[in-house]
């Protein structure tokens, strides 16, 4: 049985990233609550997708130029804050596991200091796309859970996953095929795939045999 993550919290229902998602996440029951994590100019880990605030909040820049203190003003469309990663680990609270996409490099101790000083028990699988960021949590804990995400296939079909040291793989849906599937689980990874939302597509997904769905309505999972 796949497990059914929450793309964002439940970004199909209401904005990402935002602490009302996690909520709509954690009412549909997911497995694990997806979260994008950025650092700001003073070096706090804040929860935002995008490289800009532009077009999605009232603000504008890069999240990197901007304090804590202005991205606490920014609001979304529909009026919510940024949180930091810290108020979305308490708002999760323990009850489901976080998978955390770094989107940031440079600020791995900074996320792993917010999970510890959380106290955050549930299973955490850190991802990204930047496959160096990945070696640098192995560093602080050997025994991490870490992704490698993916959005087009490689040469080698498992060997940027060794190179990484990862024990799980995120593809993105375009990417997939039964074979890139088979050859990483005969690796011993696990494999998740991103972000699949049509019914007709999950069915497919599952026929797989991944390990891990995520979804901007994970209640079709």
């Amino acid at each position: 049985m796949a497990l059914r993550v929450g793309h964002r919290g439940a970004a199909g229902h209401v904005t990402g990233n935002t602490l009302a998602s996690i909520a709509k996440a954690l009412a549909l029951g997911v497995d694990f609550v997806e979260i994008d994590v950025r650092a700001t100019r003073d070096g706090h880990p804040v929860v935002f997708h995008d490289r800009r605030v532009d077009g999605t909040t009232d603000g504008s820049g890069a999240v990197i130029e901007l304090t804590l203190e202005e991205m606490s003003r920014l609001r979304t469309a529909d009026g919510q804050p940024i949180p930091t990663l810290d108020e979305a680990l308490a708002a999760i609270n323990n009850r489901v596991g976080v998978m955390l996409d770094i989107k940031s490099p440079g600020i791995v101790e900074r996320v792993w200091t917010s999970v510890t000083g959380n106290k955050f028990v549930r299973p955490v699988i850190y991802a990204s796309f930047l496959h160096a960021e990945l070696l640098a949590v192995k560093r602080l804990v050997s025994g991490a859970h870490t992704m490698a995400l993916l959005d087009s296939v490689p040469v080698h079909l498992t060997a940027f996953a060794r190179d990484a040291e990862v024990t799980h793989v995120g593809l993105g849906i375009d990417c997939l095929t039964g074979e890139f599937v088979g050859a990483l689980h005969r690796e011993g990874l696990r494999v998740f795939v991103y972000t699949v939302n049509e019914p007709s597509d999950i069915a497919w997904v599952r026929s797989l045999g991944v390990d891990g769905i995520i979804s901007d309505f994970p209640e079709r999972i």
